[in-house]
């Protein structure tokens, strides 16, 4: 900027020097200056270089600072909703509840044991075993006896606790609830029983048999049954 006005000044008195000797020779003042025409025309040429210059090379000034706005920011643009619901939220001092387990069975009975056992006259059948089978030491349990070609009966062996047992009626298979009950319920010393017949048991060790009864063997002295055994 210093450069500029001293181009500006230097025009300036160049136009003063050659036009101000004539001036004040009129009023009777003698001033030094160019003496021809032609020495005035080269100062004026020179002077009026010099204020091009010092406007050619005026440095431009520097943009005015923004002014911050103080308006509110703009909203952002909606997005489109989410497909996944919020979480509910609990209210501020409230416990959440927690989740409530599922119900047990009323009976709390699970499955023991479940498959194919063969019921002997010589010996009884033990369904407190898993799976049920003789007893090593005295005689449990229930045998076969009093064969024919399509029936047969199921006794239970002499001994100081008891199967209770008896021949299910239901239409459909009894849940273990329900033949655990049908047993105590409807016990017998001994049941007639054939191809299809359904038993359900009460051992002296508490689990529960249902007795499904598929054949009957005469000549083997055996009957074969289906036997599902339901602890606890």
């Amino acid at each position: 900027m210093t450069g500029t006005i001293t181009l500006w000044v230097f025009g300036l008195l160049c136009f003063v020097v050659a036009f101000a000797k004539e001036a004040a020779s009129g009023a009777g003042i003698k001033l030094p200056g160019p003496q021809t025409t032609g020495a005035r025309v080269g100062v004026v040429a020179v002077g009026l270089l010099a204020l091009i210059l010092g406007t050619a090379i005026r440095p431009k000034g520097d943009a005015p600072p923004a002014v911050a706005s103080t308006a509110a920011p703009a909203p952002a643009p909606a997005t489109a909703a989410s497909t996944t619901a919020p979480a509910a939220s609990v209210p501020t001092g409230a416990t959440q509840a927690a989740p409530t387990p599922p119900a047990s069975s009323p009976t709390g009975l699970t499955v023991a044991w479940s498959g194919q056992v063969g019921i002997p006259m010589d010996g009884g059948v033990d369904f407190d075993l898993t799976p049920p089978g003789r007893d090593s030491g005295f005689p449990k349990g229930i045998y076969a006896a009093g064969f024919t070609a399509t029936s047969a009966v199921l006794r239970e062996e002499i001994q100081m606790d008891h199967d209770q047992f008896g021949v299910w009626t239901g239409q459909a298979p009894p849940s273990g609830a329900a033949c655990s009950d049908w047993a105590v319920t409807h016990p017998g010393d001994s049941v007639h029983v054939g191809v299809g017949s359904l038993v359900c048991l009460k051992s002296p060790g508490g689990r529960t048999a249902l007795i499904k009864i598929d054949a009957i063997a005469p000549s083997d002295y055996r009957v074969d049954a289906t036997v599902t055994v339901w602890s606890g």
